[in-house]
């Protein structure tokens, strides 16, 4: 599967508040890395009551619950609710001469 997100794309996200329904299969979770002082952002594989399994789009090359086991709920920042997609960014924000 290709990667949904590149680094350096703009994501908007609704805070996770401890609702469980929210927690599906397939949307994207940013929370914070249960071993490492950084938040990543992945997929959810499998939901239980208090853990989910989460899986990087791109398995291969993915830090994901591959290496770091089953993320507690209380780790979670938010669900993923949209990209911002803006073609050429970079030659949006150069000013030609």
């Amino acid at each position: 599967m290709l990667p949904s997100l590149k680094e350096g794309d703009i994501v908007f996200f609704k805070n996770y508040r401890g609702v469980k329904s929210d927690l599906k299969i397939g949307k994207l979770v940013i929370f914070n890395h249960p071993l490492k002082n950084k938040n990543l952002i992945k997929r959810i594989n499998l939901v239980n009551q208090n853990n989910i399994e989460v899986l990087g789009d791109n398995i291969e090359f993915s830090e994901d619950s591959n290496k770091f086991g089953l993320v507690k709920n209380e780790r979670i920042i938010g669900i993923v609710t949209s990209k911002l997609i803006i073609p050429k960014l970079s030659n949006f924000l150069i000013q030609k001469k």
